[in-house]
């Protein structure tokens, strides 16, 4: 079983970023890396061995929470299945900058631990584009298409790994055991 979407990344949005950092640095164990926008103050680090990073921003309104973000292949198209699906778009797409004046040495970054995800980069000024949309409920959930030097840091594309049989075996139990749940609750 191949996940069409793949959780890349958690954002926490924090009316005190700094004391929201300090916060998950002693809950994780390590240290937090600022991001390389010009745009805003951002932190950001690994909490997964399956690439999903946190990160700690600004709030940008007082509803502002915590979004899951998933990246997809093609967002254009993810876009529109959301959309058809009942989602509303919040905002996006936009691209997820990165400063001009840090971008060489990001790139000897990925040159040194994704060599080949370097080599097919054209564009280093983004990490890829994103779009923060509403699920029906109001739910934040976001969708990044990862630009092709950051693939490897996410896990996507050729990094991507699939679900084990194991795993997809234990999902097709608990499905089943779901529905006769489902059904037993339904009878009077």
């Amino acid at each position: 079983m191949q996940l069409n979407k793949k959780l890349v990344l958690i954002t926490v949005a924090a009316g005190d970023p700094d004391a929201a950092v300090k916060f998950y640095e002693k809950f994780f164990g390590l240290t937090f890396a600022q991001s390389l926008s010009d745009q805003y103050v951002t932190y950001h680090a690994p909490i997964d061995e399956g690439g999903i990073m946190l990160t700690v921003g600004p709030k940008h309104n007082a509803q502002e929470t915590v979004v899951m973000y998933y990246a997809v292949d093609d967002l254009t198209a993810a876009v529109n299945d959301a959309t058809a699906a009942g989602a509303k778009v919040l905002w996006g797409p936009g691209d997820l900058p990165i400063a001009a004046a840090e971008q060489a040495e990001y790139k000897q970054l990925v040159q040194k631990h994704y060599p080949a995800d370097a080599q097919s980069a054209t564009d280093w000024s983004t990490l890829g584009k994103a779009v923060l949309l509403a699920d029906p409920a109001g739910n934040g959930v976001g969708l990044v298409q990862v630009a092709d030097h950051a693939r490897g840091r996410f896990m996507v594309g050729k990094h991507k790994r699939p679900l084990s049989q194991k795993e997809v075996n234990v999902h097709q139990d608990a499905v089943a055991l779901g529905n006769k749940h489902k059904a037993r609750r339904a009878k009077p």
